[in-house]
């Protein structure tokens, strides 16, 4: 039976996508903030589920110390905890780091929660690059209700608000979490490695978004833009 490891299995998205992969027979070891330690088998498959919103609100207004326990915990706990479990990894093995809904846009009050996951993202790359026998990629679920959001509580209630009138249908939107990472799981290093990729994006047209990936080796990566004048 196959192994995946879940880093931060209390978070909800992990523990909605945990009965999916048991379904696909995946054997689900987790490990939470409450562990005292990791007792890894081998695996073929971790997916980094850390991560923390708070603080929210303008940077300077934040205790110095939580704004970077948050930037600690998007990006420096996920690397920490691989490396203690690295051993144990198999060839040709995948390591899902689960993105930031939105982290490339500018939000108000949200600092230390987007460079904390835009890092991630350069981290991702960087791991990729530096690792032949394994691929790394990043996996954006795109805004999905949970805990975590309770921080934006009170700083963002408008924005909450419109996307609880949206409603969301909770089931579906984990199983095309699923499907959208079953599928870059299936693709090779030179597809996905490195990469960010959206559920939201293509991926479910056969033949389309993979050849564009393969075709520009910058798609989907963290880039300067640069447009000069004709």
């Amino acid at each position: 039976m196959k192994t995946c490891v879940i880093l931060g299995s209390n978070s909800e998205i992990a523990q909605g996508l945990r009965p999916l992969l048991e379904v696909d027979r995946w054997r689900i070891v987790g490990w939470n903030r409450h562990a005292t330690a990791l007792d890894i088998p081998k695996w073929g498959l971790v997916i980094v589920a850390l991560g923390r919103v708070a603080p929210v609100g303008l940077w300077m207004e934040q205790n110095a110390m939580r704004w970077e326990e948050a930037i600690e915990s998007n990006l420096l706990k996920p690397v920490r905890l691989l490396r203690n479990i690295w051993n144990e990894h198999q060839a040709k093995s995948s390591i899902c780091f689960l993105a930031g809904s939105n982290p490339n846009s500018i939000m108000s009050g949200y600092s230390a929660y987007n460079v904390g996951k835009m890092a991630l993202l350069k981290l991702c790359e960087q791991l990729d690059h530096e690792t032949p026998d394994a691929k790394f990629f990043a996996l954006n679920p795109g805004t999905v209700l949970t805990k975590i959001h309770q921080a934006s509580e009170g700083w963002d209630n408008a924005k909450l608000a419109a996307a609880r009138d949206r409603g969301e249908d909770r089931a579906a939107k984990l199983r095309r979490i699923y499907e959208c990472l079953k599928w870059c799981i299936g693709q090779p290093k030179e597809i996905v490695g490195g990469r960010n990729i959206c559920v939201s994006d293509p991926w479910d047209v056969p033949g389309f978004l993979d050849k564009a990936l393969q075709k520009d080796p910058n798609l989907y990566k963290l880039r300067r833009y640069e447009a000069w004048p004709a």
